[in-house]
């Protein structure tokens, strides 16, 4: 009977480890279309963490086709976009986001992208929980002259302003930012 125990104990041990050793696989295959990539801004009073995934365009239509405009977006690829200030942020002059970190999603549409903080970071980036949305924020959006390869997420200071962007395709979405 011990034995019968045994055998049947280990033959899940090795279904549960076979079944972690695939997902882990796939992961590893969907990271090399996706790589992850973090990206900092750092001033005298702030700093700002992005953490993400850069799908490439492979020749597709992005936005409108892949992406399709007025629906939410994971912002990137694989786990969702996440976003930590080290303190309270004002974007457009009126909308404050407090100290903390959020999963990030965007709407899309060709005249201006919404952008969204959530308090709920799942798992996988396709799980979105419009209820948990602390600040939605307007982005401008301005076509570019060369094509954006991989999705990128950066900062710029121009103008003394502070901006996020977001760039893919031939499209630049951004928002000017500031320490509250």
């Amino acid at each position: 009977m011990k034995q019968k125990l045994l055998a049947i104990s280990g033959a899940l041990i090795i279904i549960l480890l076979a079944i972690v050793g695939v997902q882990q696989y796939q992961l590893f295959q969907t990271k090399q279309y996706s790589p992850e990539a973090k990206v900092q801004y750092v001033s005298s009073n702030l700093r700002i963490d992005v953490q993400y995934n850069r799908p490439s365009k492979n020749g597709r239509v992005i936005f409108g086709e892949l992406v399709p405009y007025g629906n939410w977006w994971r912002t990137g690829a694989n786990e969702p976009t996440t976003i930590s200030l080290s303190r309270d942020v004002l974007f457009n002059e009126k909308d404050l986001l407090l100290a903390g970190t959020y999963s990030v999603v965007t709407i899309p549409h060709p005249d201006h992208w919404i952008l969204i903080f959530n308090m709920l970071i799942p798992d996988w980036g396709t799980d979105y929980d419009p209820s948990q949305d602390v600040l939605e924020v307007r982005m401008q959006v301005a076509r570019l002259p060369q094509t954006v390869e991989q999705f990128l997420i950066d900062f710029a200071d121009n103008d003394d302003e502070a901006q996020l962007i977001m760039a893919w395709d031939n499209v630049k979405a951004s928002v000017p930012f500031r320490v509250f």
